[in-house]
């Protein structure tokens, strides 16, 4: 690779932008296998990253969308976060629109989002239902079949009529079963989420039939038991958890009221009552699988009731989003999702208009509780609305309502009497246009609710509740109606990161404290900062806004701002002062001039930089020269102190390069320099004669902006400006030379990844052996003899007398001799070596001081003493023969540094397992040995972490699509691991289901079937016994794992519920759950314990910004990384990682390496018949399970609710 070789601004070489890790294997993102002892391919290749075997078909992370939406110009969706009642847009500005429906507007169907069509349609097998609703239900199409079955995550309830039932009559979202009883029609009418069934009285004659006196319905549950609870409200509970999973508010009855004043008030009798109608509250009862109702016998019998009758109970799911209403003249009744209206009145209740009759109703308000996630803390809200639709006002005239952000949340037990306080008004509004219905996309009320949408995000609320209400509540004119169908639409934006490497040119790095002689410049400087927006990708463009203030000797204070144009992200901005148009040429001299930048990315703003300053003198001498033929290609013509800077992204991290100064002065005698900070008495070059050149070597160990600051000093001592160069560095280059030694059993060579350098193997090496990673991550083992060694047959592949790294996996099979895991050979003794010494029982790096005849070896050994139980262990050796320095890393962190004073090239042969010694090879390995690694750079300590990390290695996958009985246990379901195309399962990675567990397949041709989270279908369990369990050991629990699961809670979790464990013997080593923190506030947590014991300590990581949510019918994707080497552990949900849900985890896990439990953990192993709990009351589905670590960019593609059997 040319070292010079450079790319256009705001760009990277693909390795670089890959964190410097995408060009040498163990250097390359994560890596998967689907197969357990295949050839890997080239490490270069990115099999699990952007651009991997397989994509997801649209923008999904927020940085993809922001991409789209710049390119395209219009909003695009971000993937990862829509579900049915949230959507979050990027904005062609770089901003993002996130959405709560109070109401489900799409939902899933075919993988596709379809929107809400309530519209009642006929199936195939004669059942009637809605074309598209969140919540599966479907209704009778006449004769035995039950009336209504709805069902959520596994659990259904069915309503069944006592007799047979009439075909219905479908119309729009309702299906009527005309006489069900003699002049008795059941209207169902279906919502998004929800059904009613009213009953339809029309004659007194009717309302005398025992049946409506006590009206039966059959009720049967899946998975739910059924309770009848204060305020005759039917609760339908999962039977696991406890938890509610479909409710009913208390029935009600009404007569038809005035049949003008409905019309007036656009009410439609079968769904909610008129102002003017007669109410009364009906009784309920259970008698095991049958529900009562018992109607009011008085409203029954009342000969002034205006028929028809309506006798109307709702069912309903539970929801994090929700409604209600509250009436002052029923002060203690609830309305919780306005009894299963869609929309009700704000205001006065209107007595004065003849033929009206408001009962006891008097003054009405509204409350919604929305989600509002916005826990990170980087996100700034710049925007809010709430939106709503209104059906109805009294007369059409403008009268105004009011938007507030209430006191505290809503619950089904709300009522007039103890609502929540109307604590900050957002917005008035004074609307006259209405719409004749509620749908999901016909909002025509707008209100500001900015405040309450930065309440909420500063003080981290999952859910913000907001209130309506008519301003003058004391007049019949203020009447409006609205919908259940609020929106909230927040606009926010992650700001840019503050500013950093601030220079001035001349002047050097920013000065800042009390001013010294080092803040004097002699020309009106051009100042520069670094921008950079972390959150959003490369492409996004920046703007910078300079502030300089100053005040003239005798004067007031002066200010100038400048703003610059736009640049790509992560860029260096510039603002010349010196500029006659847009800069300040005449400053001042000797006074301070202070200066600070903001970054902008349209939309918000960053902090501002530290104030920086410099005091113009314009008889300081001027400053020198920066020349340096790889940082500094463009500024290679120019021969003054103003510096020439591309911009570009140059390959060097890791890398030497040689900057050069040069004064026009000519009594020049010293030149004092800096990297990254400004010029330091201990940096100091004097050239050979006064006035002349200098030149110093320096490599940058980073990816990032980088700046060079240098000072002349003159005979008399008197130092000249600081000059200041500003340049790019992207990653190093890959490995020259990269052995992963997982070649397959019985290869006649180690395949060189580069391609250029394969090792033949001695007789005594063996292919194909477990590695630092298990199967996943092979290596070879050699017995520690002549016999046990590779060896290129090229030679001199690294120059030792320059710097250089080698790496290596190694583990120790003896400890009783000196052993070289990796050397070069120069003439009689090796160029370096790599290995152990038993004299410390430390690894050791060595280097002779000369070749054939050394007289001494520079060596560095660990800090760590090498044991018989050390195993498998990372070693790194970066080698800086400019600094005379060489530094052991073991598993990726700094063990040891010594000195290295001989630079010498050795040319011979690449060695694995042995070192030269005279004539012959010694120090044979005894033990294993995987991913030998040589490069001509320094390794930066970033990517020697990364180095440190097991390859990844899919052990299992459960796609749960479906499931068999086995000949041999016809009380289990079996569900066999799901392969990449053509390859064959293995029966020993079954997953087996116990004690009624299921695979759930809905018919995909089937619209009213509750669809499989992911694929064709999903595991169902029951919370009470069911799981679901591997018998093999899929990954050792001492080692590097990854672990991943799709789940849906069938209800909230009162108790823990475990998604995912694997047990020793006493306890469980890990388990990710649904738990209670108190209060009702459910979160997901990680446990990971420390030893096989039920009293050990564990480390517990817990994810405050992903809240479980039962009520999102794609499910929750939960992800668990633990890194062996570096014991970090961390939960990922829904592909994000929340600064919460990180931790570090030290095991001393003594324990047996046993099969996943899927949906419960062991408790406590120490009993003669071992205790398990926490069992998973929902559906789960792809369930994966790892060896090594997934990163960031897979963990964001397996939370796609795509099936994808290739990662």
């Amino acid at each position: 690779m040319n070292s010079s070789t450079k790319q256009p601004a705001g760009t990277r070489r693909w390795w670089a932008r890959l964190g410097a890790l995408g060009a040498a294997a163990g250097l390359a993102a994560a890596t998967v296998w689907a197969g357990g002892t295949a050839q890997q391919t080239p490490a270069d290749t990115l099999a699990m990253g952007p651009g991997g075997v397989t994509e997801p078909a649209k923008p999904w992370t927020e940085a993809q969308a922001v991409g789209a939406a710049r390119k395209s110009g219009k909003q695009v969706e971000v993937a990862a976060k829509g579900t049915t009642r949230q959507v979050t847009y990027a904005n062609p500005d770089g901003s993002f629109t996130h959405e709560s429906h109070a109401a489900p507007f799409r939902v899933m169907q075919r993988g596709e989002w379809v929107p809400v069509d309530t519209t009642m349609i006929r199936h195939s097998d004669g059942s009637v239902g809605p074309k598209a609703a969140e919540t599966p239900m479907r209704f009778s199409g006449g004769g035995d079949m039950p009336l209504a079955t709805i069902s959520r995550a596994g659990r259904v309830m069915s309503l069944t009529w006592p007799t047979a039932l009439p075909q219905p009559v479908l119309s729009g979202d309702s299906a009527t079963y005309p006489n069900v009883l003699p002049d008795v029609d059941l209207v169902v009418h279906a919502s998004a989420t929800s059904y009613t069934h009213v009953l339809v009285v029309k004659t007194p004659q009717a309302a005398a039939l025992p049946q409506i006196k006590t009206v039966s319905y059959g009720l049967k549950g899946t998975n739910l038991t059924f309770a009848v609870e204060s305020g005759d409200r039917l609760v339908a509970k999962d039977t696991g958890s406890g938890g509610v999973v479909f409710s009913s508010p208390a029935p009600k009855m009404w007569d038809a009221g005035d049949p003008a004043e409905a019309a007036k008030a656009g009410v439609e009798p079968t769904r909610s009552s008129p102002e003017s109608a007669r109410r009364a509250d009906i009784g309920v009862q259970l008698d095991r699988a049958t529900l009562r109702l018992v109607p009011n016998a008085a409203m029954l019998a009342d000969k002034g009731v205006r028929f028809p009758l309506y006798i109307d109970p709702m069912t309903a799911p539970t929801s994090n989003s929700s409604w209600t209403m509250v009436d002052s003249g029923y002060p203690s009744e609830e309305y919780w999702r306005f009894d299963g209206d869609r929309d009700q009145r704000i205001g006065l209740c209107n007595r004065t208009d003849s033929g009206n009759t408001c009962n006891s109703s008097q003054i009405k308000r509204l409350m919604y509780a929305l989600p509002t996630p916005y826990q990170d803390d980087t996100i700034v809200v710049s925007s809010a609305t709430f939106r709503v639709t209104m059906t109805h006002t009294y007369d059409g005239s403008a009268r105004n309502a009011s938007l507030y952000r209430m006191g505290a949340g809503i619950t089904s037990a709300t009522n007039w009497s103890n609502q929540p306080a109307w604590s900050k008004k957002q917005d008035t509004q004074d609307p006259t246009v209405t719409q004749g219905s509620c749908t999901s996309t016909n909002q025509n009320v707008t209100f500001v609710a900015t405040g309450a949408a930065q309440e909420a995000a500063a003080n981290n609320w999952s859910t913000t509740t907001f209130g309506i209400r008519a301003d003058d509540e004391g007049s019949k004119y203020s009447i409006k109606r609205f919908c259940d169908n609020a929106v909230l639409s927040v606009t926010y934006n992650r700001p840019p990161a503050t500013p950093t490497n601030l220079t001035a040119n001349p002047g050097g790095a920013c000065k800042t404290g009390t001013p010294d002689n080092t803040w004097y410049v002699s020309s009106v400087p051009k100042l520069s900062a670094y921008l950079a927006d972390p959150e959003t990708d490369a492409a996004e463009p920046l703007t910078a806004t300079f502030t300089v203030t100053w005040t003239p000797s005798g004067g007031s204070l002066q200010t100038k701002t400048w703003t610059s144009g736009q640049k790509a992200n992560k860029s260096t901005f510039d603002y010349n002062l010196a500029d006659a148009a847009t800069g300040v040429p005449n400053l001042p001299e000797n006074v301070v001039v202070s200066w600070s930048v903001k970054a902008s990315d349209g939309t918000a703003n960053s902090a501002s930089s530290v104030t920086c300053g410099f005091i113009l003198d314009k008889t300081k001498p001027a400053g020198s020269d920066i020349d340096s033929a790889l940082f500094l290609p463009s500024d290679a013509g120019d021969a003054t102190p103003s510096c020439v800077e591309s911009g570009d992204w140059i390959d060097g991290a890791g890398r030497y390069g040689t900057f050069t100064f040069d004064s026009a002065a000519t009594d020049v005698v010293s030149y004092k320099y800096g990297f990254d900070t400004n010029p330091s008495p201990s940096n100091v070059l004097t050239p050979t004669a006064n006035g002349g050149p200098v030149s110093v070597s320096w490599a940058p160990m980073t990816e990032a902006p980088h700046f060079v600051t240098v000072i002349a000093v003159d005979a008399a001592g008197k130092e000249s400006d600081t000059s200041v160069c500003n340049f790019n560095v992207a990653a190093g280059g890959p490995s020259i030379g990269q052995w992963n030694l997982g070649d397959a059993p019985g290869s006649t060579q180690a395949v060189d990844e580069r391609g250029a350098n394969p090792a033949t193997p001695g007789p005594g090496v063996t292919f194909g052996q477990p590695g630092p990673g298990g199967a996943a991550h092979p290596s070879v083992l050699l017995p520690g003899n002549s016999t046990g060694y590779l060896s290129t047959a090229s030679q001199g592949l690294v120059d030792t007398s320059q710097p250089f790294t080698v790496a290596a996996w190694v583990k120790a099979n003896s400890l009783t001799g000196y052993m070289s895991a990796v050397s070069q050979d120069g003439s009689g003794v090796p160029g370096f070596y790599l290995g152990f010494s038993p004299a410390s029982s430390k690894w050791l790096f060595g280097v002779p001081d000369m070749d054939v005849n050394a007289f001494r070896d520079w060596q560095v050994t660990s800090t760590e003493v090498v044991t018989a139980q050390t195993g498998w262990t990372h070693l790194a050796v970066v080698v800086d023969n400019v600094k005379d320095t060489m530094t052991m890393y073991v598993n990726g962190k700094v063990s040891g540094t010594a000195p290295v004073r001989s630079q010498w090239a050795s040319h011979g042969n690449f060695q694995i397992g042995q070192r030269l010694a005279k004539t012959q090879h010694v120090w044979g390995w005894n033990g294993g040995i995987s991913d030998v690694g040589i490069f001509d750079r320094l390794v930066t300590p970033a990517e020697i972490d990364a180095l440190a990390k097991p390859r990844l290695q899919r052990e299992v996958y459960w796609a749960l699509d479906s499931a068999d009985v086995p000949d041999d246990n016809p009380g289990v379901f079996v569900s066999a691991e799901t392969v990449v195309d053509g390859a064959t399962p293995d029966e020993a990675k079954n997953l087996t289901l116990y004690n009624g567990a299921t695979v759930m397949t809905p018919d995909p041709d089937d619209p009213f079937a509750e669809p499989a989270l992911v694929g064709a279908g999903h595991m169902v369990l029951d919370g009470g016994d069911d799981y679901a369990a591997s018998g093999q050991a899929l990954v050792g629990q001492t080692g590097s794992f990854s672990v991943a699961a799709r789940a849906r809670l069938a209800a909230a979790c009162s108790s823990d519920q475990v998604v995912l464990s694997q047990p020793g013997a006493k306890t469980s080593r890990f388990q990710v759950k649904c738990v209670d923190i108190g209060g009702g506030q459910l979160r997901w947590q990680l446990t990971v314990a420390a030893g096989d014991d039920t009293a050990t300590s564990t480390t517990v990581v817990v994810d405050d910004t992903h809240v479980p949510d039962p009520s999102n019918v794609l499910g929750q994707h939960l992800v668990v990384t633990y890194h062996a080497f570096t014991k970090d552990v961390q939960l990922y949900v829904d592909g994000e990682l929340a600064a919460s849900a990180q931790g570090t985890h030290s095991p001393v896990w003594n324990g047996p390496d046993n099969g996943v439990q899927v949906g419960r953990a062991l408790v406590d192993g120490t009993t003669t018949t071992p205790t398990y709990g926490g069992y998973f009351s929902g559906v789960l589905d792809e369930v994966r399970v790892y060896s090594g670590v997934l990163d960031a960019a897979t963990v964001i593609r397996l939370a796609s609710t795509t099936a994808q059997s290739d990662l």
